[in-house]
């Protein structure tokens, strides 16, 4: 056994240690929720209590009230006072138009869920939800607020983060990213092919790598991956790295 197969033995103990450890800190992150009970006023008149399990954003419109919203948005208007009190906000003429507010989700659902970081592994959608990151490889942010990416998408975009990472360049995650040393020059095709796919099957979310070619440009890489992911469906990445 040669000192990269070893490495490469090692890189994927690792990684998996990596991913339970994820999963732990995951069910032990839904213990700690951040589910409130809010108090407000129900149709009788009566002192009633609501959890809210998250929040959206909502931008006030000049012809918007607690209770129509509440109405639209909640299914009852007696929940304009949780709106009111979500917000701090005690009179609506103190609200402007264009001011965010924040409407409260009064159930678990996949806004709440969905993502690793924060849900145990069967509530989770297979393929998370994830801060999007920009061509320039920052937080991508649109009217002061983090997009996020999900589905397929967020899948292309973790390959991608994955490809373009040299190893052992993120604290505590030591397994993540791609190797970059090169040993014996004459297997070094043999090298990047497995480099690579090892990289790419190191997400949870990929079953199988189906094909792979690449190509050298100058000091870039074009690659072409077609990959079978955990729900069974073939997705393709194309990118340099």
């Amino acid at each position: 056994m040669t000192d990269n197969d070893k490495e490469d033995l090692l890189t994927d103990y690792v990684s998996q240690l990596e991913e339970n450890a994820c999963i732990v800190v995951a069910l032990s992150k839904e213990k700690q929720t951040n589910a409130t009970a809010v108090v407000y006023v129900d149709s009788d008149g009566n002192d009633a209590t609501v959890t809210v399990y998250d929040f959206k954003y909502h931008t006030w419109k000049s012809s918007d009230t607690f209770d129509n919203l509440a109405a639209t948005l909640l299914g009852s208007p007696d929940y304009g006072t949780v709106i009111a009190y979500f917000n701090g906000v005690a009179n609506e003429s103190d609200l402007e138009a264009g001011t965010k507010i924040k409407i409260p989700v009064l159930s678990e659902d996949a806004s709440n869920t969905n993502n690793k970081i924060y849900a145990e592994p069967g509530k989770q959608e297979n393929y998370g939800i994830d801060i999007k990151i920009d061509d320039d490889g920052d937080f991508d942010i649109s009217g002061g607020d983090i997009k996020t990416v999900d589905g397929r998408d967020n899948l292309t975009q973790a390959i991608a983060l994955r490809l373009t990472t040299a190893s052992n360049k993120r604290i505590r995650l030591s397994a993540y990213g791609i190797r970059t040393t090169i040993g014996d020059p004459v297997a070094v095709e043999s090298y990047l092919s497995g480099s690579i796919e090892q990289t790419i099957q190191a997400d949870p979310r990929i079953s199988e790598v189906n094909e792979l070619t690449f190509e050298g440009d100058g000091d870039k890489l074009k690659l072409e991956v077609v990959y079978t992911d955990i729900n069974g469906d073939t997705g393709m990445y194309k990118g340099d790295i």
